[in-house]
């Protein structure tokens, strides 16, 4: 790594901090994607498509961890994907024994945007994003040794 390169790297470390700052980050970039989905009208396909763009600031923050930075590309995918998909997992098990006749779980039922149904809904739209984060991961691993070794190179 030249000079440059090391002045251009995240400075922070592993952390429980780092760690809650991650994981925030990420929920908050995933609500900004739903919220905006839900707000600007978008045609439901581009929901399948808008998660990409979270892959692709991951993608970046992992090939800036490891190497002489101050945080794993492990640390980066805990807080990153696996910890919001385990907290949207945990707040949609949590809201359906809660409320299971919730419009969320109940197709017959009205929507009436209470808080419950709104957590049961951002709580599940967490776990879709969180999934692609996921499958992301592992195909950007390869990518990902790809570049290192590429870097070593030069």
């Amino acid at each position: 790594m030249n000079k440059n390169s090391a002045a251009s790297s995240l400075r922070f470390t592993q952390s429980p901090l780092s760690a809650a700052v991650i994981t925030v980050l990420s929920l908050f970039c995933q609500f900004l994607n739903w919220f905006a989905f839900e707000k600007i009208g978008y045609p439901w396909w581009t929901a399948l498509i808008t998660p990409l763009l979270l892959c692709a600031m991951y993608h970046f923050v992992q090939l800036d961890a490891g190497g002489k930075s101050g945080y794993s590309r492990i640390f980066v995918f805990i807080f990153s994907a696996a910890v919001p998909l385990l907290l949207g997992i945990f707040l949609t098990l949590a809201m359906f024994f809660g409320a299971p006749d919730i419009s969320t779980f109940d197709p017959e039922a009205e929507y009436r945007g209470s808080v419950p149904e709104l957590t049961a809904l951002y709580s599940g739209r967490f776990i879709v994003t969180s999934l692609y984060l996921c499958v992301f991961a592992l195909i950007d691993i390869p990518v990902l040794r790809a570049c290192d070794r590429k870097r070593r190179c030069e």
